[in-house]
Formats: structure tokens, sequence, C-alpha cells
């Protein structure tokens, strides 16, 4: 081979290197758990750590089979230290929670958790979590129970949409409540009752001008009283500064991906996700959930898939560390979650 052609062999190999996201440790937990809350924050020293809460899983056997959810109380740091990633057990939540609603502090200094749900029902609470472990709560809690909401933070505020106030409900809430994190004493404000936002597992987030997408998600409705799922794939983005609504649609339905929504210029990402072309059928058959790395263009509501994740993934944090999306465990199919913690660079061309 030519001394010419070598050296460019070199340089890309060098190249993908250098532009290869680092690998990030599994979470303390081999089994993987879903639901989990989590944000990335800024240590004393200035570096990005990870915060992850909760999560939950089946330890024994699979839900067809009888199993019984587990709920979790762990609190996780993730830190990098002497140039290598790990991860440490730095306290314990004060419920076991899963399923809630979550944000950084405007300060970057705290895990925001609302809500969620455990094996005794679903949750109002609020409280922020510090990076040693320290738990304070809000006096701000929900209006009522909510979990199973979508979720993201727009500057300092924190808004949550849809999701269901009981483990039985045959339908979603319908508003979208909002929580100034910087003032949390004036309480949360909710919006009137909307048809769109009645979903449980909606795609949500906002774009770097803080104009909010929603997508997807499921609509609940009855089913000899039991609730039905009906997957939706419509996709509303409200412009900001009150230049309007758009209306367009997902390719195909989906809930769950891995969320809030991570903006990256004009473009929001979102993971994996449950497109629904299971629903009814035997889970235990279930051929495991997304691996589709969607990207929505905020400026024509292109939706595009631009990756494949490298394992599926639902129901878990979405994050943005420096400018690679990180997933935090999550589940790959119905009952089984992993414990890998997956990260991805976003392209240059698209952020």
């Amino acid at each position: 081979m030519p001394l010419s052609v070598l050296r460019i062999f070199a340089l890309l190999c060098l190249a993908l290197r250098l532009t290869a996201a680092e690998p990030l440790p599994d979470i303390p937990d081999p089994l993987g758990r879903a639901g989990m809350m989590a944000a990335v924050l800024k240590d004393i020293d200035g570096q990005e750590v990870i915060l992850a809460a909760g999560g939950s899983n089946f330890p024994g056997k699979m839900p067809w089979d009888g199993g019984t959810k587990v709920f979790y109380t762990d609190i996780f740091l993730l830190k990098k230290t002497a140039g290598k990633w790990a991860w440490r057990l730095v306290g314990q939540l004060p419920t076991p929670t899963a399923y809630a609603a979550f944000a950084a502090t405007p300060t970057r200094d705290g895990l925001v958790i609302a809500g969620g749900c455990n094996a005794d029902g679903h949750l109002s609470a609020v409280l922020v979590v510090q990076a040693d472990g320290k738990c304070i709560p809000l006096e701000a809690k929900l209006a009522e129970p909510r979990a199973y909401a979508g979720c993201l933070s727009v500057g300092s505020r924190l808004i949550v949409s849809g999701g269901t106030s009981q483990p039985t409900s045959t339908a979603a809430l319908a508003t979208m409540t909002v929580l100034d994190l910087a003032r949390p004493q004036d309480g949360w404000k909710s919006t009137d009752d909307k048809e769109e936002f009645a979903r449980i597992l909606p795609l949500v987030g906002a774009d770097e001008n803080g104009a909010v997408l929603w997508a997807g998600g499921c609509a609940l409705s009855a089913d000899q009283g039991k609730p039905l799922r009906d997957y939706r794939d419509a996709l509303t983005y409200n412009k900001p500064n009150g230049q309007g609504t758009k209306f367009h649609a997902l390719p195909t339905p989906l809930a769950a991906s891995a969320g809030p929504g991570i903006a990256a210029g004009h473009h929001l990402f979102f993971v994996g996700g449950d497109d629904g072309n299971h629903n009814g059928k035997p889970p235990a058959t279930h051929p495991g959930q997304s691996t589709q790395v969607l990207a929505i263009d905020t400026e024509t509501l292109e939706v595009q898939v631009v990756d494949q994740w490298p394992h599926p993934v639902a129901t878990a944090p979405l994050l943005r560390l420096g400018d690679d999306l990180v997933t935090i465990s999550g589940e790959t199919r119905p009952g089984v979650r992993t414990p890998a913690c997956t990260r991805w660079t976003i392209p240059a061309k698209l952020r």
C-alpha cells in the first residue's frame, strides 16, 4: 500500500478515535432500571457529573410469570476522577420512586424530582437532590399525584405534561403544569385541559429558543375497566413569543422514548421508544424497543432517523454531556432492563 494511502488511513483512524464518544460505566445494578430520574450537574470544581436516582425493575420473575416490580431509592453519582468515570452511591430518596418528572436546577447544583410512582401508588411530592445525596423537600407539591408524564425545562421552569394520577387511570391528565424553580414558593401553574396534552409517556422537549414541542405518547381509554393504550403520532410545536403553533406528525406512532428531548442547533433529539406495534401481543415474544435516534428539525418539523442506538431503549433519561447524548439504563423490552449508560456524539452538522 503506498505511503500516502497509509498516512491518510492513519489520520482517519485517529480522527475516529478523537470523535468517538468515551464509554461510560454501567449503573451499579446489573439488572438495570427503567424510569430513573437523572441530570447533568456542575460539581464544585466546575466538572460535569451525572446524578441519577430511583427507577424500577423485576429482580425475580418476569411480570407475565407473576413477577413483582420493585422500586428503588438509590441515588448514584457518576464522576470522572483521575481520568476514569465511576459511579458511587451517595444517598437514598425519602421514598422509592420511578417514572417521575425531573430536571436540573437552574444553577445545575441539584436534580429536581416531581411526582412519580411506586408500589403504593402515584406521588405528588417535589424535592431537590443534591450531588452529595442530600434531599431537600419543596413545599410546592403537585396539585395531584402524577406519573408517566412528559417533562422538560425551559430556563428556570419545569414543565410537566400529561401522565396519570393513579395506577388504574383510564384517562391521561390533560394539562401541562409549570413550576418556576427560581420561585418555587409561587407553586404550580396549570393550563386548561387540552386533548393534545392527554397522553402518557409523550415525547417532549424545548429548542434553544425555548419553543416547546410535544409529540406521540399514548392516549388512554377504558377497556373492561382497565386502561387501554392508543399510540399517537401527532406532533405540536409551540413557537416562542406568541408566534403561533405548528402541527405535524411523527413517521410512526411512538411513546416512551428516552427524553426529554435534547436541543442542539435547530434540532431536538430523542432516542428509542415504543412504537406500539407489539401492543396487546404476548410480552415474552416482544422483539425489543426501538433503537432509532430521531432528530426533529424545529424549523421545518422534518423528522429524520440519523442513527441507530447500540441497543433498544425506552423509559430512560436522555442527557447531554458535552456534545454527546447519554441514556441512563432503561427498558430494552417489557420487563427487561439494561444497566448500560450509552453515549453518542451529536454530528457537527446537526449542532
